[in-house]
């Protein structure tokens, strides 16, 4: 990747360079050039040192985000291990060559505070976002016409708000489920997770149409439709006391009937640039080139390239916030670290299979990271060795045991063929 900062945890392979450095470390340990203890660097390792673990223990972080305590928590690991180096009385001393690792594993335990910060700060304005948001839709329930005034004043402050980021991991959830309980602390909703989803993407769309000149005409629409791309999920909700095999099936025709009736719920909001594309975009932000989409499995010319766009976007979140994939043995659970990297990876090669338009994936992925697009054809040559090979390691299955070695031998074979002659001759 061409930027190295921890805000990208996101879109990288879980190469977790401060493991390197710590072997690295243990090697240069014999080195005779060793550091004054009075020496400029060591004093400023130690304060660097002792400011990140004040600040690290100053952070509060509630209970419902357990993906960022994890964080915190390998954060005052890694100060535990800078501790025996940088500590008062430290039991290992710092040669010369240590010390530009220290000061890049500190720079990495820096990075980490400041994306755990700006993940309590996002968790702080989405909770703002979502409350107007809410508010812009209410009129979409109640009147046949309806102004898309709160909407664009909505995304005319995200688009504010966001002007200055420069990473998409300032602004993605680190966990959708986590800010979800987050919220419904303060407020009870049952539909919370419909304007997360549409939060989210709506940001997404206006990170991508700011580095890619063919999205920025249409930079408006998608972000209004990004936003209530899910509204259909409030509409059909499973019914009470009925049988578990009718529960499957009411879930199932939620999945398939949720965009045709958002976009017939939203077919009274007028008043914007390219507001007749807006239900059209609603009800094909499921459908797939190959015609396996749903709900009416719409082929190549059907679709257009509106739809085209939201259908990309809204693939990378729902793979970004399952966080599986289907591997050679079955489904498996990401770590925190391969999330994003694995969807833009699955979306790739679901582009490259057809399913969707290879042109939007490709300008998508060039937007989330310059590089992206090269590292993922590279990992997808080497048939994804960073997950699969882990994978693979971390639990023995049956169809990747090494093939045992046979019963039987050419020594064997040939000897006991001579022996049997032997014996013959000698009778």
């Amino acid at each position: 990747m061409t930027n190295s900062t921890r805000l990208l945890r996101w879109l990288t392979p879980p190469v977790r360079q401060e493991r390197d450095d710590w072997t690295l470390l243990r090697s240069c340990a014999d080195s005779p050039e060793l550091l004054a203890a009075d020496s400029d660097a060591l004093r400023a390792l130690r304060i660097s040192y002792r400011e990140l673990n004040q600040q690290n223990q100053e952070l509060k972080i509630a209970p419902q985000h357990k993906a960022l305590i994890q964080l915190q928590a390998r954060v005052q690991v890694i100060l535990l291990r800078c501790r025996l180096y940088l500590d008062a009385r430290p039991t290992h001393p710092v040669t010369q060559t240590q010390q530009p690792i220290l000061t890049r594993i500190l720079d990495y335990l820096r990075e980490e505070q400041r994306y755990l910060r700006q993940q309590l700060l996002l968790s702080q304005t989405t909770e703002h976002y979502v409350k107007q948001l809410k508010l812009a839709t209410q009129d979409i329930w109640t009147k046949t016409y309806c102004s898309p005034n709160l909407l664009l004043n909505l995304i005319r402050k995200i688009k504010n708000d966001d002007a200055h980021l420069h990473q998409p991991g300032e602004f993605l959830f680190a966990s959708l489920s986590d800010i979800q309980e987050s919220i419904n602390l303060q407020r009870q909703d049952a539909d919370l997770s419909v304007y997360l989803r549409g939060l989210e993407t709506a940001r997404l769309i206006f990170f991508v149409s700011r580095k890619m000149t063919a999205w920025q005409e249409s930079c408006e629409l998608l972000m209004i439709a990004g936003l209530l791309h899910d509204l259909g999920w409030q509409m059909l909700k499973p019914q009470k006391n009925v049988r578990s095999d009718q529960l499957k099936t009411n879930q199932t025709e939620i999945e398939q009937g949720h965009p045709v009736l958002g976009a017939a719920l939203l077919g009274g909001l007028r008043g914007f640039p390219g507001d007749s594309y807006l239900t059209e975009i609603i009800s094909q932000h499921h459908e797939r080139l190959d015609g396996t989409g749903y709900p009416r499995g719409l082929h190549t010319s059907a679709l257009g390239e509106y739809s085209r766009r939201l259908a990309v976007v809204c693939r990378f979140l729902e793979l970004k916030n399952i966080e599986r994939e289907l591997t050679a043995d079955g489904i498996r659970t990401y770590e925190r670290e391969e999330v994003a990297f694995a969807a833009a990876l699955q979306l790739f090669r679901e582009s490259r299979r057809g399913e969707w338009d290879e042109t939007v994936v490709d300008q998508f992925l060039s937007a989330v990271d310059e590089s992206l697009l090269d590292v993922l054809v590279e990992t997808d040559r080497h048939n994804d060795p960073f997950t699969l090979k882990r994978f693979q390691q971390q639990r023995r299955d049956e169809a990747h045991e090494p093939i045992p070695p046979p019963h039987f031998s050419m020594d064997s074979s040939t000897t006991e063929p001579a022996n049997l002659t032997e014996n013959h001759s000698e009778s």
